[in-house]
């Protein structure tokens, strides 16, 4: 639930707050990242989540900043088991029995 000032106009001051406060709560969605270098990993911080420990992947909010830095190859998304799918195959004319 994203909250616009346009949205809490009228509203009594106490709807306000607790409109905005649940709207705060809401979790959002994040990924597993890890850094292309080790140079990345010393000096990258996100600007909520912090930097990466010493070794390994941390958990970053999908947001426009970690977005930015996926598009520029500074970090790589790492696929966990759970999220992991089958990808399509290309059909090639050995396999298609034609």
């Amino acid at each position: 639930m994203s909250v616009s000032k346009a949205s809490l106009r009228g509203l009594r001051f106490s709807v306000r707050m607790e409109k905005m406060r649940e709207a705060a709560q809401q979790q959002q969605k994040t990924v597993q990242v890890t850094p292309t270098n080790d140079d990345y990993r010393r000096v990258l911080k996100h600007p909520r989540a912090g930097g990466f420990p010493k070794s390994g992947s941390a958990a970053w909010p999908l947001d426009r900043f970690t977005e930015r830095r996926i598009r520029d190859g500074d970090i790589k998304v790492e696929e966990s088991s759970s999220d992991a799918r089958p990808k399509h195959q290309h059909r090639s004319e050995s396999n298609s029995g034609a």
